[in-house]
């Protein structure tokens, strides 16, 4: 400890045990960190690591901390230091021609909108459900989904400047041999101090779709019809689908209230469009309409100009702001009392703060109606048989799809801890049997069995040549593979 404050100043080394306390909020129980470090710049992050390398202390990097449902801001494991990066939050270059733009951990998703809009408004700035006040680089690199172009964070990912455990530097991106940038996502060998992110320009139309499936039987077949419209459209929509209890978590107030008809179905569609000529997004539309005709009962849209259709929710409860800055979080309030109304009007949502329950299990799989199915009703019938509510939604792609389940509760009830995270545990099991695994962990996750054999070995073996202590991941388990 020493060391690190004669390098960052008493005041940036957090040891008390309300900092601590205050570190280790969690949207689920989670280890306390030892310490938290907070580093004003590259050459700080890298002499800390430069200690923890001397000493062997093990190391757990964050952005903004802000990582709601996945672990927030703390350690996977107990005795780790927490380096937090939010102190670096500048926003060090911007190709404004060719829209690249160079970020450090610290940029929020909204003071990167608030400076392209103040000097480059022609590119559409990234955006999450999650709100603005969450990293764009940990999203990134945590393989996060954002709005309209911004389908694939990860994959507008251009160059990594990355400190090795030891303090060495390097930096990724275009040239020949494999690329490395993937190395380092989701907790890699090393700490990513700034990226080069690849903008989208700024749309001039966007058209927002929403629709009704009338019968769950019908989700197999409405998964394959997006799948053979994604393949065929070259860009400019994006197709989600969201059971009926995603749905109101999402846009009512409360627990017992219901959905308006035209979105109380067993799923509802929801499609953002974009296009820079109105005759493009017109046939756009068009094609959304053709694919989901054979299973739609009801068809809503709107129009916005000048930019993507902002996603979310499909449509805000009576009597609610048209548009809302963090609708994903709007969920995390569920089981509170007046569910998203609990966070009084002009006050940020927090779910650390609040005790509300979340974790996300978000496997990966083809886009196959039947597979699709099945998954689902393994998901449906684990949630249910623990007590938990089913709230599913899907990111459909090209090939892929994403289903993003959400777990809520509310923390202050007695046992739901405990049952939330055996649920949880629940799902990996028994959809690791069928081959389906989270493509993004929670931290304290044991995904030993999760893809590829020799990948993972290769991996496990690439990370001890670049962290031989162990300080930024777990050294592998012998004969595990790992």
């Amino acid at each position: 400890m020493a060391a690190w404050r004669r390098v960052l100043g008493e005041a940036h080394v957090l040891t008390a045990p309300e900092d601590r306390a205050a570190a280790g909020r969690c949207t689920f129980p989670a280890p306390l960190p030892e310490a938290v470090l907070c580093p004003a710049d590259a050459a700080q992050t890298r002499d800390c690591l430069r200690i923890a390398h001397r000493h062997g202390v093990r190391v757990h990097p964050v952005s903004t901390g802000r990582n709601w449902g996945y672990g927030s801001g703390c350690p996977p494991v107990e005795h780790t230091v927490v380096l937090r990066l939010a102190r670096l939050d500048r926003i060090l270059g911007h190709d404004e021609q060719i829209g690249l733009v160079t970020v450090q951990p610290g940029v929020t998703f909204g003071q990167l909108a608030e400076a392209l809009g103040q000097r480059s408004p022609e590119w559409l700035p990234p955006s999450t459900g999650a709100g603005p006040s969450t990293s764009v680089l940990a999203n990134a690199l945590q393989r996060g989904q954002g709005r309209g172009p911004y389908q694939d964070m990860a994959s507008h990912l251009r160059r990594l400047e990355v400190v090795r455990p030891d303090g060495t530097r390097l930096s990724t991106g275009p040239g020949p041999g494999p690329g490395l940038t993937g190395l380092f996502l989701q907790g890699g060998p090393g700490v990513v101090v700034s990226a080069e992110l690849w903008l989208h320009p700024r749309p001039r139309a966007g058209r927002s779709v929403t629709f009704r499936l009338p019968d769950e039987r019908l989700l197999p077949g409405a998964v394959d019809a997006a799948r053979r419209l994604l393949q065929r459209t070259p860009g400019g929509v994006a197709v989600s689908l969201w059971n009926r209890a995603r749905l109101a978590a999402q846009v009512l107030p409360a627990p017992r209230s219901r959905l308006p008809e035209h979105l109380g179905g067993p799923w509802t569609g929801y499609a953002e469009l974009w296009a820079d000529d109105p005759r493009a997004l017109d046939l756009r539309y068009e094609s959304v309409l053709r694919a989901f005709a054979p299973y739609a009962d009801h068809w809503d849209s709107d129009d916005v100009t000048g930019h993507a259709a902002a996603p979310g929710a499909p449509g805000p409860p009576e009597g609610a702001a048209r548009y809302d800055s963090a609708p994903g979080l709007a969920s995390a309030y569920r089981h509170k009392p007046g569910g998203p109304l609990y966070v009084p009007a002009g006050r940020e949502r927090d779910p650390d703060r609040d005790r509300c329950g979340v974790l996300w299990f978000t496997p990966q799989l083809p886009m196959s109606g039947a597979r699709t199915d099945t998954v689902l009703r393994l998901v449906e019938r684990i949630m249910t048989d623990r007590g938990m509510e089913p709230c599913l939604a899907l990111r459909l792609g090209a090939r892929d799809l994403r289903c993003v389940t959400g777990l809520f509760w509310d923390r202050d009830e007695p046992g739901a801890d405990a049952r939330a995270l055996e649920c949880r545990r629940e799902l990996v099991r028994r959809c690791a049997r069928i081959g389906v695994h989270p493509c993004r962990p929670v931290i304290g996750d044991d995904l030993g069995d999760a893809g590829n054999e020799g990948s993972r070995l290769l991996l496990d073996q690439v990370a001890s040549v670049l962290d031989p202590r162990g300080i930024l991941r777990a050294r592998p388990r012998r004969g595990s593979g790992r």
